[in-house]
């Protein structure tokens, strides 16, 4: 509501100056009216709920702007009401209805104040100094009634009709706000809902990733548990190895003992054969010799003749040993 089209038209309730009704009618100046939304935001700290602390404070407002015989505490509290019900309706308009705050001059202004950014910008008022309750009845033009006096006159009629239509405007409002309340809970519930559905949704999704995870942790530990069972097994054959690598280690040295022990028998055979090759062909010299003086023979011969097979034998059984010792 532009506050130049604010006209108070209403006996006010400060006044009680008898049967006959009083009919006021003020304008606001630009100054007057950026003065009053200033000291009204200043002074917020006056308005503290107690009883008659808004009339209080409203006259203070009124007293400082010296609009104290022009505007009662009740008008100016409701234009102060209509300028912030209709900065909302600017500010925050119904779902699918669009709105250009610009188009009302007074929305800056009442931005700043609704946002605190003119806190301060007036001067602090004390309500101690009020004053008298009569140096704040606005000044009225008394009418004689007529002989219809007992009717209603039309600005009366108006009054009322005007009154009704802005609790009406108000009530409605309300309602529109709390339609909106109820609006904005329902959507905020539905958020709420689609959040809880995508929480459990997530819920599930872990559970079954769990489960996956529990199964495979399973798998996992039965594939270690057959790991330490090979372990232990090719430790226990590790150990069978080391010891058969011992026992043939140790056979090995025994065998490495008697090839040398044979080979020691072997040399010594050879020195012998040698020895008896070269007793052979003396005596073969000398049997011949005595062949020829002698028909009957020695007895000498016959160890001559058997030494050889012995040490043949003995010879072969060498070399058979020393084949089973290679081939192990």
């Amino acid at each position: 509501m532009d506050h130049e089209l604010y006209t108070v038209q209403s006996p006010s309730e400060d006044i009680k100056d008898g049967p006959d009704h009083a009919e006021f009618i003020y304008k606001m100046s630009n100054e007057e009216f950026v003065r009053f939304v200033k000291l009204r935001v200043t002074n917020d700290s006056l308005f503290t709920g107690k009883r008659n602390s808004s009339t209080l404070a409203y006259r203070a407002i009124l007293k400082e702007l010296g609009l104290q015989r022009e505007i009662s505490a009740s008008q100016a509290r409701r234009k102060w009401e209509n300028l912030k019900m209709k900065y909302k309706e600017l500010k925050n308009p119904p779902p699918g209805v669009s709105v250009n705050p610009t188009n009302w001059p007074w929305f800056s202004l009442m931005d700043d104040a609704m946002e605190g950014r003119l806190a301060g910008s007036e001067v602090t008022l004390d309500t101690s100094t009020v004053g008298d309750d009569s140096e704040y009845r606005p000044n009225n033009t008394t009418r004689r009634r007529s002989k219809r006096a007992r009717e209603p006159d039309r600005s009366e009629i108006e009054l009322f009709v005007e009154e009704d239509d802005m609790m009406s405007e108000e009530m409605g409002r309300d309602r529109a706000e709390l339609d909106r309340d109820r609006d904005e809970m329902e959507h905020e519930r539905a958020i709420l809902e689609s959040d809880k559905a995508a929480i459990e949704y997530e819920r599930m999704v872990l559970e079954r990733e769990k489960m996956v995870l529990d199964r495979e942790r399973a798998g996992v530990e039965r594939e270690l548990a057959a790991l330490d069972r090979d372990r232990a097994s090719l430790e226990r054959e590790k150990a069978a190895v080391e010891r058969d690598r011992a026992s043939v280690e140790y056979i090995r040295a025994q065998l490495e003992k008697e090839r040398a022990i044979l080979d020691r028998e072997r040399a010594k055979l050879e020195r012998e054969r040698a020895i008896l090759e070269q007793q052979r062909g003396t005596e073969k010299g000398e049997q011949t010799a005595n062949l020829n003086d002698n028909t009957e023979g020695t007895d000498t011969s016959i160890p001559l003749v058997m030494e050889p097979a012995s040490l043949e034998r003995r010879q072969k059984f060498l070399n058979l040993f020393e084949k089973l010792i290679e081939n192990f």
